[in-house]
């Protein structure tokens, strides 16, 4: 059972001086007081720069956010009980949506607490995410949830589609299908509010869609449904951040740590890995592959 390489490789205790040691700044140098983040800046700079001129993602992209599990004590940590990690530092991701290129990151934010700008906080960080990847005036479809920043990427020639509440200000009142049928309003914009029910109503807002109901493949039991394009593509496009994470928890690199600028450095290495083996870069490693040749 023994695999002499790590013992060939370094020490347990002198692995874990240096990680005991690790830092990615001067702790005694100058750094600007509204930078939550300069322990890890220039990390994050690199990052940003090659994620972004390595690949430029295809037309579908979809913004969600991930929680990088961490139980040590820091202002921006998070409760969310719909998250398998529940507890630990959110993270905001664009991410390609479909063919080859899906779950590749474009890029990403650090969500450190409270985040004041022009836009509301629901807005900011699907527009900042879409600047830092230069994506914006270029014709791409957003695929996100419950963030509402349709009119303003009207204007900026990028359609999006996601999911609505029905409490939402400027919201219909009037939607009112029953099951297994559509209703549906439609603004002179070229914006779609449609509400479908299934086993409970569903709401989306779009504007690359019409009503138009397709018709699936059968099931395993044998029968067709159908249900509106809209969702369909919805569903489809929201793929992408869950993908990343999926490949990025596969064989993870984090390790117990109660620094919180450490805990986020592992996580950003497991993300780099993703995108490094990814096959639209034309990676025939697999992940595991990919740490043994490290």
């Amino acid at each position: 059972m023994s695999s002499s390489v790590f013992a060939k490789t370094m020490t347990r205790d002198r692995y874990d001086v240096l990680t005991s040691a690790l830092h990615f700044a001067d702790n005694e140098g100058e750094h600007p007081a509204e930078d939550r983040l300069w322990k890890l800046r220039h990390v994050l700079d690199v990052l940003d720069s090659t994620y972004r001129s390595v690949f430029v993602p295809n037309k579908n992209v979809t913004v969600d956010e991930s929680l990088w599990a961490f139980k040590g004590r820091h202002h921006a940590r998070q409760y969310n009980p719909s998250k398998r990690a529940r507890r630990g530092l959110k993270d905001y991701k664009l991410c390609s949506s479909d063919g080859p290129e899906a779950g590749y990151t474009a890029a990403f934010k650090i969500y450190m607490g409270q985040d004041r700008g022009v836009f509301p906080s629901s807005m900011k960080a699907v527009t900042d995410l879409l600047e830092k990847a230069d994506l914006l005036d270029k014709g791409y479809q957003l695929h996100t949830d419950n963030w509402y920043t349709f009119h303003y990427l009207q204007t900026r020639k990028t359609s999006a589609v996601g999911t609505v509440r029905l409490n939402r200000r400027g919201m219909p009142s009037d939607l009112q299908a029953s099951r297994g049928q559509i209703d549906f309003r439609s603004s002179k914009t070229g914006m779609i509010c449609l509400q479908w029910v299934d086993k409970r109503p569903v709401t989306m807002l779009s504007t690359a869609h019409t009503s138009k109901v397709v018709t699936l493949p059968p099931n395993r039991r044998g029968v067709e449904r159908s249900k509106p394009e809209v969702v369909v593509e919805y569903n489809n496009g929201m793929k992408g951040v869950e993908l990343s994470d999926q490949l990025a928890q596969s064989y993870p690199s984090t390790k117990k740590t109660v620094k919180w600028y450490k805990k986020i450095f592992f996580y950003l290495l497991d993300m780099s890995t993703t995108n490094a083996i990814h096959r639209a870069l034309g990676g025939k490693l697999t992940q595991y592959e990919s740490f043994e040749d490290c």
